[in-house]
């Protein structure tokens, strides 16, 4: 009954918002980190049972065509999985493998090497202090750092100070943070070569996601579309085809990228371009380098579908989760 309930008012609430509308999901880590973006396996599994009972999944290329030609089918949702992390593949593959469905993953390709990205190192140092330090002191502040909980926090406002840099202090930054702990060797934790290979030619999407994860607009402008640029090639490289979608870092428009880094992203071959900015896609050339894209992250069925079917009227509810 709920069933029936549920899909009657999903189909309402879509037919309301009118057609050749595109939702497009953003997941990060799927299993076991410290990053504040990771999602229980479970509910990750759940929520693709979800998009496939109640709405229409559809790879990305194949979904920007169809809106383009109006012919884009009604509470059409594309997948899309940010960063890189290995999980990508051990994990987040696997699952969508099940269930039929395909993904687009955008990857930042300083991972390919160093094994993380830089927030990633900060949590990882943070949570694995000696569990005999209470107080952790960095950069005039000091840190409670006694509990789980004190940690996670610890590790967020570092990161969130240390975001908005350029690249070369914030790796001066994080330096200081080695140092300071003696936390050089961190395990690899990230998608090799073979892995992107292997999701590309098992019918998944690789796009580009920058190289080191800058938040744009504060590099040089020469250094923003080398950013760019070079992590598109790497991935081409890796793939032997083109890479033709970029997400941008953190992904807020006119904060983390602006028209400048739209037009870069079109100089340097890209066909469209993603932020995290909440919304839909209505198909317009003017809009392709800052598509929107959306996360509802609720625990249950109704709320999850409810605010999913809402997205593609342009209303956010408020749900708990």
């Amino acid at each position: 009954m709920l069933s029936w309930m549920l899909s009657s008012v999903i189909n309402g609430v879509t037919a309301l918002s009118g057609e050749n509308k595109l939702s497009v999901l953003t997941y990060h880590r799927v299993g076991e980190s410290y990053n504040q973006l990771c999602m229980d396996e479970y509910l990750f599994e759940q929520q693709l049972i979800w998009i496939k009972k109640y709405f229409n999944p559809i790879g990305l290329t194949e979904a920007l065509a169809l809106q383009k030609k109006g012919k884009l089918p009604r509470r059409s949702i594309v997948i899309t999985i940010d960063d890189g992390y290995v999980d990508s593949f051990t994990t987040i593959f696997p699952l969508l493998k099940k269930h039929n469905l395909t993904a687009t993953f955008f990857i930042s390709t300083s991972g390919l090497e160093k094994g993380y990205l830089w927030d990633e190192h900060i949590s990882l140092i943070i949570m694995t202090l000696s569990v005999d330090i209470e107080e952790f002191l960095f950069e005039g502040r000091t840190f409670e750092v006694s509990t789980y909980n004190e940690r996670i926090k610890c590790a967020k406002e570092i990161s969130d100070q240390i975001k908005y840099c350029s690249l070369n202090e914030r790796e001066t930054l994080i330096q200081k943070l080695v140092k300071q702990t003696k936390k050089i060797v961190l395990k690899h934790d990230f998608l090799n070569e073979l892995q992107i290979k292997l999701l590309y030619k098992q019918g998944m999407e690789i796009g580009a996601h920058t190289v080191n994860h800058p938040i744009l607009t504060y590099e040089k402008s020469d250094v923003a579309k080398r950013e760019m640029l070079d992590s598109k090639e790497i991935l081409e490289d890796i793939i032997g085809e083109q890479v033709k979608y970029l997400a941008y870092p953190n992904g807020k428009l006119g904060i983390d990228f602006d028209e400048n880094n739209q037009n870069q992203a079109k100089e340097c071959g890209f066909d469209a371009a993603f932020s995290s900015d909440w919304g839909f896609i209505n198909h317009s050339p003017k809009d392709l380098y800052s598509l929107k894209r959306f996360t509802p992250w609720d625990k249950s069925e109704a709320k999850f579908c409810l605010r999913l079917a809402l997205n593609f009227t342009g209303y956010y509810m408020k749900l708990d989760k």
